[in-house]
């Protein structure tokens, strides 16, 4: 038990990193022609607390949790609740691109999804 906890706690650090650097972001509203966002304090709730343009929400914004159809942002130094519907997601999605002989025949290793062109 005792290498477990060691192995786990040597590769937190990098996990950490990892998840840091693999945030997802709001980047635009939803549909584009939308001129304010609808910010909660909780998500679930049934009125917005308030309202800010689009312009002055500072996109894109760094989802810090989602839950129940809402993301939670910072906007000018406040967490706030943003409802999924409303906002445009850029996922961080990372592909890798190595390849390895797997028994007797060639296999490519890859993130499915990345396309042809994504490995060159």
């Amino acid at each position: 038990m005792k290498k477990y906890t060691r192995f786990v706690l040597a590769l937190l650090p990098a996990l950490l990193v990892f998840s840091a650097a693999a945030q997802d972001k709001v980047i635009a509203a939803s549909p584009s022609s939308l001129a304010a966002l609808d910010l909660y304090a909780q998500p679930g709730a049934a009125t917005p607390e308030r309202q800010v343009s689009v312009a002055e929400a500072g996109l894109p914004l760094t989802i810090q949790a989602t839950q129940s159809g809402y993301h939670q942002v910072t906007i000018a130094g406040k967490p706030w609740w943003l409802r999924a519907m409303q906002v445009r997601v850029s996922r961080a999605t990372p592909a890798g691109c190595a390849t390895a002989k797997l028994g007797a025949t060639v296999a490519t290793i890859a993130t499915p999804g990345a396309g042809t062109d994504a490995c060159k």
